[in-house]
């Protein structure tokens, strides 16, 4: 008994000694990240680290904003339009991707452009207003915007200081509630104070720059001293020329140079600088204002209790207190949702805000440094248009459209993100985010018009089908049957085929509105709704293309739900069954290709070698060169019979030297497109590759759909009528499809729907 008692006590010793151990190790660590990221400063460290430093410390809100999108880099992306610059800022890298934007780079640009002019004029001037359709991930551009300056300002390069001040009483001096000896500290601060001697502390509720608590003309002399030797512009924003102090400070001020008879030194000993975090969890610099909201700032008298013990000297000054919104915001950014549903009323003051900085309140004006952001839906924006005060509003807002996506492997990032938690326990079947993010971008597309062109692109841009307008704004490759100065030619003109109907108009249901293209359309958070749909089918055992088509074709038939069902189909454009249809085909196209090289009929290798040598041997035929024989090693003119047997597969309808030629002509093209890069003929043809191997499989049809015939016995009660070794090349099958992503149901289904729909296409 006395055993188990010891061995108990010595276990609560150890675990107490383990306990102590793990703070102490923490408070070590917690003392020293606080010292490395000089969380509090006296004032004369501060002014030290601004002198050492002044780019990163002489920044306003906008300044300090663009800073961070340059922090995390940039990337070239491609667009509809071709290459555009992608900040690296919205891929998320702080939080894992949770409030990534996918595309939408004209849209950074934009932005980042305004912020810019903002830094170049010394203040911001004007509201960001972005605008679009419903799902356009207009307020997750903002949220990513604000995590990113959250995690900037925890970095070296991001920082942002504010200031508290403190008072505390001495021995010599209790009646007036000022320190007159520095109690260890040679600049006589009270930065440094221990809690139990701090009498009163008070922050700015505006958390205004500590620079402003120095006199204007002296602070831009210092600054612009600072610059100079770095080397560097001084590139000082106004709030820092010709700004001041809150009310509240600035009073502080006023009653402590009075005391100190108009000693700087000994007034800056009460301001403690404390580095600033922005937090939208905890609205610091980081605020969203949604439309219900109607009190943005407010001030009223500073409530002091009684059990401050508030210095003499303050007690006759009349100090007031900021709050609100604004107030939160200032020093970072502010969003306001949804703006157009806010009464517009509400919203007038902003006319004078956004314009100035200013805020005036009941017994205060607040001086902003803030970077206002507003995201409003398109049709709202539209509607407010028409109101009389609109060119009020416009003159002080920078409108920045955000469209639906046109890239159908962007959108499919979207859907990829969130298939699994929608699938839930269900398998997610390969091409099934490919199938409906195609089928979405197909709903957006516009029909071009010749009348918007000149030349030859008035009639090329014409005869674009959907599938094919969609294949241009991907790759920015133009239909693979064209003639090839057909093809060179709409490919010059992507960039003008895209900003088609930039500045658009049209009447819908009643009302003015945008048309420019991605205007319109099935809208992501449809398209989610319907994955959601397509999981639930029992009929199907995984979450699959053929099940999101059939919900697909449900929603066909529901055009008081959806406002794309309701748009007017002009030759194919808005024709949502047909649009169905195509992508379907896409799939067939795609699974079928599968299905065959599983099958294994045709060993890949069979045609990939006839491709390969046709194209050297063109190369050689246009050069009048020989090429060495890949069986004998021996250098021999062109083949004739090898080039005329590969474009009798294929199938061309130009004459053979005509055909050759462009071939050439395509080469030197992409060469000239991408100096350096090794050529991938199957890349730059993959028309001819595909004929090829279609050509390869059809002329094993038979073989084929016997093979696919034995695999539906697969699992039946008929799998014992098939032979061992027709068993053993089933299973082989079907074991390739799975390394392809797909399960036992799948790919059984996938093969069903290839049988079924064999010769189609």
């Amino acid at each position: 008994m006395d055993a188990d008692f010891d061995e108990v006590a010595q276990r609560e010793k150890d675990v107490a000694r383990e306990a102590a151990g793990l703070l102490d190790g923490m408070a070590t660590r917690g003392q020293e990240r606080f010292a490395s990221l000089q969380q509090i400063l006296s004032f004369d460290e501060y002014l030290r680290e601004v002198l050492k430093a002044p780019h990163l410390h002489a920044r306003n809100a906008a300044g300090y904003m663009r800073d961070m999108f340059d922090a995390y880099g940039v990337d070239t992306a491609r667009g509809t339009r071709g290459a555009v610059r992608r900040f690296r800022l919205f891929d998320a890298p702080f939080n894992e991707g949770a409030t990534q934007v996918f595309g939408q780079e004209e849209v950074q640009g934009e932005v980042y452009r305004h912020l810019t002019s903002f830094v170049e004029r010394g203040r911001v001037d004007k509201l960001i207003m972005i605008h679009g359709p419903n799902g356009t991930a207009k307020s997750t551009f903002v949220e990513c915007i604000m995590a990113g300056l959250e995690d900037y300002s925890h970095r070296p390069d991001g920082v942002l200081y504010s200031f508290n001040w403190i008072f505390s009483e001495a021995a010599d001096r209790a009646a007036l509630g000022f320190h007159e000896r520095p109690r260890g500290r040679p600049d006589g601060s009270l930065a440094y104070l221990a809690p139990e001697e701090i009498t009163f502390k008070l922050g700015c509720d505006l958390k205004d720059h500590p620079l402003l608590l120095l006199p204007a003309e002296e602070r831009v002399k210092a600054l612009q001293a600072a610059f100079a030797k770095l080397g560097r512009p001084a590139t000082i924003p106004d709030g820092l020329l010709r700004g001041d102090l809150c009310t509240k400070c600035k009073e502080i001020q006023r009653a402590l140079s009075n005391a100190y008879q108009g000693d700087v030194r000994r007034i800056l000993q009460h301001a403690q600088v404390e580095r600033l975090y922005v937090s939208a969890r905890y609205r610091r610099a980081a605020v969203v204002i949604q439309p219900q909201r109607n009190v943005d700032a407010g001030s009223r008298p500073l409530n002091l209790e009684k059990s401050y013990r508030l210095p003499p000297i303050l007690s006759q000054s009349a100090l007031a207190e900021l709050s609100g919104d604004l107030i939160d915001a200032n020093r970072g950014v502010v969003e306001y949702s949804d703006f157009f549903k806010r009464p517009v009323e509400l919203s007038k003051y902003l006319l004078t805000t956004s314009e100035k900085g200013t805020i005036s309140l009941s017994d205060a004006t607040a001086h902003l440094d803030c970077v206002f952001f507003a995201t409003a839906n398109e049709k709202n924006l539209s509607l407010f248009k028409r109101n009389p005060d609109f060119p009020s509003f416009k003159g002080r807002f920078e409108l920045v459209r955000a469209p639906y996506l046109l890239r159908w492997s962007i959108e499919q990032k979207i859907y990829e993100r969130q298939i699994h938690a929608i699938a839930q326990k269900k398998h997610v079947a390969p091409h099934a985010t490919h199938v409906i993010a195609l089928w979405s971008v197909l709903t957006r597309l516009s029909r071009p018009r010749s009348k918007h062109y000149k030349g030859e692109l008035a009639g090329l841009a014409s005869r674009l089908r959907p599938l094919e307008k969609a294949q241009l704004y991907e790759t920015g490759r133009a239909p693979e049957e064209w003639h090839e100065g057909e093809r060179r030619e709409l490919q010059r003109g992507v960039e003008q085929v895209a900003a088609e109907f930039d500045t658009a108009e049209e009447e819908f249901e009643g009302i003015i509105d945008a048309s420019y293209e991605g205007r319109r359309g099935a809208s992501p958070r449809e398209v989610l709704s319907m994955l959601h749909e397509a999981a639930q089918d029992q009929q199907f055992a995984c979450l699959s293309p053929l099940a999101i088509l059939k919900v697909i074709r449900r929603v066909l038939h529901d055009k008081s739900l959806y406002e794309f069902l309701r748009l007017e189909a002009e030759a194919g454009y808005g024709d949502v069954e047909r649009l169905t249809d195509d992508v379907e085909g896409e799939y067939r196209r795609i699974v079928r290709d599968e299905v065959h090289r599983a099958l294994a009929l045709v060993e890949e290798a069979a045609y990939e070698h006839v491709f390969e040598d046709y194209f050297q041997h063109v190369k050689a035929f246009d050069s009048g060169e020989k090429i060495r024989n890949r069986h004998t090693g021996v250098m021999e003119p062109a083949s004739q019979e090898l080039m005329s047997r590969v474009e009798g597969l294929v199938g061309i309808t130009e004459k053979p030297t005509t055909f050759r030629k462009n071939l050439i002509v395509r080469i030197a093209a992409w060469a000239i497109d991408n100096p350096g890069k090794k050529l991938d003929y199957k890349t730059l043809f993959s028309d001819i590759f595909q004929a090829l191997r279609q050509r390869y499989h059809r002329e094993r049809e038979t073989a084929i759909s016997q093979l696919q015939t034995q695999i539906l016995r697969f699992g039946t009660d008929d799998w014992g009528l098939v032979n061992r070794q027709d068993q053993q090349r089933v299973m082989a099958s079907l074991d390739r499809l799975e390394a392809t992503g797909y399960c036992r149901a799948c790919a059984k289904e996938a093969l069903v729907y290839v049988l079924k729909h064999r010769g189609e296409d």
